[in-house]
């Protein structure tokens, strides 16, 4: 559509070898770091109690709306 910004990016932070009794403050220390909207968060076990975590995220955009482009109701 015409007036809107340039699409999403995304983009992806990986973390190895995360203890299984430290993940969710590390997951917590991300989020709050962000100043972008999280897309997605996986989780995986690697070997014993460890675990590989991908955040991924994706800048967010606002929509430029002129006067004449309001939706009728």
């Amino acid at each position: 559509m015409p007036g809107e910004t340039v699409p999403r990016a995304f983009t992806s932070n990986l973390i190895l070898d995360i203890p299984l009794h430290l993940l969710p403050k590390t997951i917590a220390d991300l989020i709050k770091g962000k100043h972008t909207s999280i897309y997605r968060i996986t989780a995986m076990k690697t070997f014993q109690n460890r675990y590989m975590v991908i955040i991924e995220t994706r800048k967010r955009t606002r929509r430029k709306l002129r006067h004449g482009d309001l939706p009728e109701c």
